[in-house]
């Protein structure tokens, strides 16, 4: 009968550490691998300051093909990242550069790719993107609050809020009530 209540106590005691301390840790990844095609259906709102460069094929060999204007609206229906930034395929073989247009954000996936767009991604494998949708907040009644963090997740390096149209700010540290 001790025996049974042994084997039962050491049992118990390994579930626990085993649930308790991790034995291994994951590495955060960067946002998106590059060269990879992601399926996106979203309109993008040019708003870079002279509009948005559209370009013919999206590889090494991309050509420049004219400037679309600022303001205007054009369906999307996917993205790659790019050693040089994100770009959002127009159809055909067009591709509008990412960091000069927005799309509207209905999720935290569009909120971080907002700010990556814009902001670029600092690729470091010991960073992750978190985002949450805030309500009512300091910054208004509806946004998103995306911060890059450290792979410990404790502090983060950066913090961004972004609205429903799509439009992202990077906040400075001393404007932060968060």
């Amino acid at each position: 009968m001790e025996y049974r209540k042994t084997i039962t106590l050491i049992l118990l005691l390994s579930l626990a550490i085993g649930i308790f301390i991790p034995t291994q840790t994951a590495k955060a990844e960067p946002y998106k691998k590059i060269d990879q095609f992601y399926d996106y259906d979203s309109v993008a709102t040019i708003n870079g300051t002279w509009g948005a460069n559209l370009f013919i094929n999206n590889d090494s060999n991309k050509q420049f093909d004219r400037i679309l204007p600022k303001d205007t609206q054009w369906q999307i229906y996917g993205y790659t990242k790019r050693k040089d930034g994100f770009y959002y395929w127009a159809g055909g073989n067009q591709w509008i550069q990412a960091n000069q247009a927005i799309v509207h954000v209905d999720n935290k996936s569009d909120a971080i790719l907002n700010v990556i767009a814009k902001y670029g991604d600092s690729n470091d494998p010991d960073t992750w993107w978190l985002s949450d949708q805030v309500s009512n907040g300091y910054w208004g009644t509806d946004y998103w609050r995306v911060k890059e963090m450290t792979i410990i997740g404790v502090s983060y390096k950066y913090q961004y809020v972004v609205y429903p149209d799509g439009s992202s700010y990077r906040l400075n540290n001393s404007d932060n009530p968060m």
